[in-house]
């Protein structure tokens, strides 16, 4: 019966996949220069606290949002760029992108982490205490849910373009979870996954593992290395509205975190965030890659409002 529901799975993605990429699409040459707004977290290293703002993906433009999140906060624009989710302490709120209508949105069990809206904007799934959590974006009066009830720690839930599914990053790799709880597949197994984003046409997955940059095909598992560079670290991958590029914060590696010294088996020192990061970009396909010289950390990517 297991073995069943997860060819049902992947038929239902692939059958997704089918009706989200035009037949015969061929890559462009000559890929247009990205537009937008990038919503990000200046901060002096990628796992402390930092500075909400906004840019255009060439640094014009800048807009300070007014607060100051911890980097799991990980703010997301909703889908018309006009709201934006976060975290503050135990709760996942809401306000408007100019700071108007701040409300909040649901308390969870554990401090939560990731808010993501759903592509038609009427939800927000967020992570807490390993478990992916879904709330309505009227707030938890109007519903809320567990969703993965997992054994595992699912981190940074990640909407398909279509909203019937939703993608976890995990220590294992990358798995994908029906929207309504009934459903999961082990796409790839990507040691020491920790975050990703769908790409808008579905087909793929930009994933952040171990401090490098992969792609991972939606439905058929296989992975592509886009970044190889051990005194770097690279994190937080976020697709472009029109899916051509990717943005991500880079910087040197931070000293390893030293292994507890009662550990009889402490695991190796490795590297877990950046120093002095910058939001980098590059295409979809892992060229151009370049910095934007913008401060920080990108969280999400919408179409200019």
């Amino acid at each position: 019966m297991h073995r069943c529901r997860t060819m049902l799975a992947t038929g239902a993605i692939a059958a997704m996949l089918l009706t989200l990429t035009p037949a015969g699409a061929a890559a462009a040459a000559t890929v247009p220069a990205p537009g937008g707004r990038i919503l990000y977290l200046d901060l002096p290293r990628s796992d402390v606290a930092g500075h909400l703002r906004s840019t255009r993906p060439d640094g014009s433009a800048p807009v300070d949002h007014g607060r100051d999140l911890a980097w799991y906060s990980s703010p997301d624009y909703s889908p018309d760029g006009t709201q934006i989710a976060y975290i503050e302490g135990f709760s996942v709120r809401a306000t408007a992108a100019d700071g108007a209508d701040d409300r909040w949105l649901a308390d969870a069990p554990c401090v939560p982490s990731t808010p993501r809206w759903s592509p038609d904007g009427t939800e927000v799934a967020f992570e807490s205490c390993g478990d992916i959590y879904t709330v309505d974006q009227r707030g938890a009066t109007a519903g809320s849910r567990n969703v993965t009830r997992s054994a595992l720690t699912e981190m940074s839930p990640s909407w398909s373009p279509g909203g019937h599914w939703f993608a976890t990053a995990n220590a294992p790799g990358v798995t994908v979870h029906r929207a309504t709880g009934s459903g999961t597949r082990t796409v790839s197994g990507l040691p020491r996954a920790r975050r990703l984003d769908w790409s808008p046409n579905g087909r793929t997955f930009a994933v952040e593992a171990a401090g490098d940059l992969w792609l991972v095909d939606a439905v058929t598992g296989r992975q592509r290395q886009l970044t190889d560079t051990p005194d770097v670290f690279e994190s937080s991958p976020v697709w472009s509205p029109d899916g051509r590029w990717i943005a991500y914060g880079s910087g040197p590696a931070a000293p390893p975190t030293p292994p507890n010294p009662e550990d009889p088996s402490p695991p190796d020192p490795i590297s877990t965030a950046s120093l002095t990061p910058q939001i980098w970009l590059m295409t979809a396909t892992g060229a151009q890659q370049h910095t934007t010289g913008v401060p920080g950390v990108p969280a999400g990517w919408r179409t200019a409002r």
